[in-house]
């Protein structure tokens, strides 16, 4: 299936599906995009604020004039979802959400004071419901145009910590740990629900993705736990481990979103999940630069992991002297076609 704004995407599918195996047919994948114009056009993956969500119609048209605007080096691919900021599923079940249009996020009032006798309920009537109608309107409008996607649902204990804030979830897991197993449980019931829904409104050959884009041909999504940055790693493996591995066992191409130096602790549990096919990594502001995290991601791919990294253009260097083509996704920042050009057929003579 190739796109309207990209005419190769049949070659990009195929690299991709032999990412998630761990092989490549002729090159790394490698996502590259970049303005045609001398910066990105403004409203990149604008956030679906009350008035866009109601004015959907108007937002596809920015869209597509922001697909004509963007030139898709080597699998970089026009992808749109309903972005409403991180952790959404929350907010399906009645947390309040606050739209912040100019940082392009938002967040959720921590509105739960204990989780004794709190049961999330998905709300049918509230932003679930209108999400359900706006990806049903973007699914129809992907077809041949460009690939649909799947909203930031959000997983694990960043759901908790939307509805009662991290402080308190520190207090959770000092006095009713088996409270937050329950909540988990009952949460990922809800995830599932919700993604089944968006998923089978997309068209055939869609495949999915989400905000990482990272391509698979079934489902998948990018997995996290940021809280976990809080947390040592017995408390992790006590807590939360079970609960991520309920997810890869669901999903068929699971990616774990790994993020920042304070996460790393939690690397080896993650590398013991069997069916968690690949780790995104992202060191975090004020972190060191990515050189210094090459032993990391080799560890990665040893284990049998994919890797899905950001890379700057002259970062690549490191990559190809530390790291294996085979199994990685390079989504490399590029300010212009010819940057973006080059960095892929450097990656190409790299995956010789």
């Amino acid at each position: 299936m190739n796109l309207k704004y990209k005419a190769d995407w049949n070659k990009s599918q195929e690299r991709f599906t032999a990412f998630w195996e761990q092989e490549i047919i002729d090159r790394a994948v490698v996502l590259a995009m970049a303005p045609k114009e001398k910066s990105f056009p403004p409203g990149w993956c604008r956030i679906l604020d009350e008035e866009a969500q109601n004015n959907i119609e108007t937002a596809a048209v920015k869209m597509e004039q922001l697909f004509d605007n963007l030139y898709f080096a080597g699998d970089a691919y026009p992808m749109w979802y309903p972005n409403l900021g991180p952790g959404v599923l929350t907010a399906f079940t009645g947390s309040r959400i606050f739209y912040d249009v100019n940082k392009g996020t938002s967040w959720q009032e921590h509105s739960v004071l204990a989780l004794k006798d709190y049961h999330p309920q998905l709300q049918a009537d509230g932003l679930w419901g209108k999400t359900l109608e706006i990806n049903k309107f973007i699914s129809r409008l992907a077809a041949g145009k460009f690939i649909a996607g799947i909203c930031d649902l959000g997983t694990g204990a960043d759901l908790i910590s939307n509805i009662i804030g991290p402080e308190a979830l520190c207090m959770e897991i000092m006095d009713n740990p088996e409270q937050i197993k329950r909540v988990l449980k009952e949460f990922f019931e809800i995830w599932k629900t919700c993604y089944s829904a968006l998923y089978k409104e997309f068209p055939e050959g869609n495949g999915s993705c989400c905000w990482l884009q990272t391509w698979a041909p079934g489902t998948s999504y990018p997995l996290q736990n940021d809280f976990s940055c809080m947390v040592s790693e017995q408390t992790f493996r006590e807590l939360f481990l079970e609960d991520l591995k309920s997810y890869c066992d669901w999903l068929e191409y699971p990616v774990y979103h790994l993020d920042g130096a304070n996460a790393v602790r939690h690397l080896d549990a993650l590398l013991e999940i069997k069916n968690l096919r690949a780790i995104q990594w992202t060191a975090g502001a004020g972190a060191a630069a990515l050189p210094a995290w090459i032993p990391m991601l080799r560890r990665i791919q040893d284990a049998g992991k994919g890797v899905f990294i950001y890379v700057h253009p002259h970062e690549l260097d490191f990559v190809i002297e530390g790291l294996r083509p085979e199994g990685i996704v390079l989504h490399v920042f590029a300010d212009s076609p010819e940057i973006a050009d080059r960095a892929v057929a450097k990656v190409a003579r790299w995956s010789k």
